[in-house]
C-alpha cells in the first residue's frame, strides 16, 4: 500500500529541497549546489561553526550552539545528537515545505551519525518523499568509526524512502590509481550529485513520458531501503547503447549485475527533439534482460529543445523484491544432502544383519572368526610396520646426530697435543663424551 505524502497537481513543480548534514554533507551541498543545471533549495546543517561559514548554501542552521560551541562534535555519536536535540525547532523549519527531501550525509562521524535520524524522523513527518543520500567512512578508519555509521544507517533507513549508499572504499572505481585526493573525492561527490540531478530532472522534466512523484514513490515503495542508481551521458550515433553502458558502470549498480535483485526498476531517458522510439526500446530491451522477471519495470521520457544536447539514461532500482530467485535456489542444493544420508543407511543395515547370524546357526558362529580376522587383519599388520617405524624413527634421530656432532673441528688447536685425562679427551665438550658413551 503507497501512502502519498501531500496531494501534488501534475502542473506544478515540486519543491525539491537538499539538505547538507556534518562536515561531509556541507561539501557535497556545496558541489551540488555550484552546478548551474540544479534547480534544488540547499540548507546545511552542521555543528562546526567554521564549517557553516566557509559554505556557499543560502540557509545555514547551526546545530546545539550551547552543547557544542560552535567547535563541532568530535566525533562522538552522542554529543552529535544532543546537538540536534537543542536545535529540534530548527530541524523541523528546514524541512517544512518540501515535497522531495535529499539529505546527504557522511557517516561514522559524530554530528552526522548522531543528528541524522531525527532530521529523517522530522522530514517524514513533514509529509516530503525523503531520499538518503550517505557514504560510509574508509576501512582504514577504523571498527569505532565503521559501527557509528552502521548505528546511524539504520536509523536513517527505518524513516528514508530509499537509502544511497556509497562506500568510501570504492573511490578507486571512480578515478585513475594515481589521481590526486581532491580530484578523487571530487568525482564521489559527482556520483552522488547525478543522483540528485537525475531524480529532480525525472519529476521536473516534461515530455511525452513525464514521471511524477507517484510514479516515483510506487518504485521506491517496499524492499530493504537500499537504492540503486547509475547514469550515463552520451552523444552521436550510437549515443543509446554507450548512455546506458555508461550508466551500468556505476558504482552503486556493480555493472548492471545488482539489478538481478531489484523489486522495481525506473528507467528514465532524456535527449534532444531527435531521440527515436528505437533507441528507447533499445535501452528498454538490455535494462530488461538484466533485471528479474518479477521486477517491476517503468519508463520515463523527456526532451529538451536544445537540437545538440547529449542523451542522459538514469536508471533507479529498490532492492529487496527478488526473494522469489533465493527460493528457487534452496531446492537445488536440498537434494544434495539427503544423497550422503542414504549411505550412511545403507551401512547401518549391514551390522543389524550380521547380529542375526549367529542366533540361527552355531555354524554362522564359527564363520564370524573368519571375517573378524580379515577386518583385523589390517589394524593388526599395522603395528608391525609402527614397530619398524619407531625402529626408523629412532635412526634418523642417530643420523641426525651424527651429521651435527661429526663434522665438529677443532680449529687452531688441531696442531696441538690433546688434553688426555683417564683415556678422555678434555677438549671435547662434555655433552659429546657423554653422547659417545652413550653409543
Amino acid at each position: 500500500m503507497i501512502t502519498y505524502p501531500r496531494y501534488l497537481d501534475r502542473s506544478q513543480s515540486p519543491v525539491v529541497r537538499l539538505i547538507g548534514l556534518g562536515n561531509a554533507g556541507v561539501n557535497l551541498a556545496d558541489r551540488i549546489s555550484m552546478n548551474q543545471g540544479m534547480d534544488l533549495e540547499t540548507v546545511v546543517l552542521n555543528s562546526d561553526q567554521q564549517s557553516l561559514s566557509s559554505s556557499v548554501s543560502g540557509t545555514k542552521i547551526s546545530l546545539g550552539p550551547l552543547t557544542t560551541r560552535g567547535l563541532g562534535a568530535g566525533g562522538d555519536p552522542e554529543i552529535g545528537l544532543d546537538a540536534a536535540r537543542e536545535s529540534q525547532a530548527d530541524i523541523e523549519a528546514a524541512v517544512a515545505g518540501a515535497d522531495i527531501i535529499f539529505l546527504c550525509a557522511g557517516l561514522g562521524g559524530g554530528t552526522a551519525s548522531g543528528a541524522a535520524g531525527m532530521v529523517a524522523e522530522a522530514a517524514k513527518k513533514a509529509g516530503a518523499l525523503l531520499i538518503a543520500i550517505v557514504t560510509s567512512p574508509f576501512g582504514f578508519e577504523g571498527r569505532r568509526r565503521t559501527a557509528q555509521a552502521a548505528a546511524a544507517l539504520q536509523e536513517i533507513a527505518a524513516h528514508a524512502d530509499a537509502v544511497v549508499h556509497f562506500e568510501n572504499d570504492r573511490m578507486a572505481e571512480l578515478a585513475a590509481p594515481r589521481s590526486g585526493v581532491s580530484e578523487t573525492f571530487a568525482a564521489c561527490d559527482e556520483l552522488l550529485g547525478g543522483c540528485i540531478e537525475a531524480i529532480t530532472r525525472l519529476v521536473s522534466a516534461p515530455g511525452p513520458l513525464g514521471v511524477g512523484l507517484p510514479d516515483l514513490l510506487s518504485v521506491l515503495d517496499g524492499g530493504d531501503g537500499l537504492c540503486l542508481f547509475g547514469t550515463g551521458t552520451a552523444a552521436g550515433d550510437n549515443r543509446a547503447h554507450e548512455a546506458l553502458e555508461d550508466a551500468m558502470a556505476s558504482p552503486l549498480l556493480d555493472r548492471g549485475r545488482l539489478l538481478a535483485g531489484a523489486a522495481s526498476v525506473l528507467v528514465h531517458i532524456s535527449g534532444p527533439p531527435s531521440l527515436s522510439f528505437a533507441e528507447v526500446g533499445a535501452v528498454m530491451q538490455e535494462v530488461a534482460r538484466g533485471a528479474a522477471e518479477e521486477s517491476l519495470l517503468q519508463l520515463g521520457i523527456s526532451t529538451v529543445p536544445a537540437k545538440d544536447a547529449p542523451l542522459i539514461v538514469s536508471i533507479i532500482a529498490k532492492c529487496g523484491a527478488a526473494k522469489s530467485a533465493p527460493a528457487v535456489r534452496q531446492p537445488a542444493t536440498k537434494p544434495q544432502p539427503p544423497k550422503p544420508k542414504s549411505e550412511p543407511v545403507v551401512e547401518q543395515k549391514e551390522p543389524l544383519l550380521t547380529p542375526e547370524a549367529p542366533d540361527e546357526t552355531p555354524a554362522a558362529a564359527a564363520t564370524k572368526p573368519s571375517p573378524a580376522p580379515e577386518r583385523t587383519v589390517s589394524p593388526v599388520a599395522r603395528p608391525r610396520p609402527t614397530q619398524s617405524e619407531s625402529k626408523a624413527a629412532a635412526s634418523p634421530k642417530i643420523k641426525q646426530e651424527t651429521l651435527q656432532f661429526e663434522p665438529v673441528a677443532r680449529g687452531r688447536f688441531e696442531k696441538i697435543e690433546p688434553t688426555i685425562v683417564e683415556g678422555e679427551d678434555l677438549d671435547v665438550p662434555t655433552f659429546l663424551r657423554l653422547t659417545g658413551k652413550k653409543r
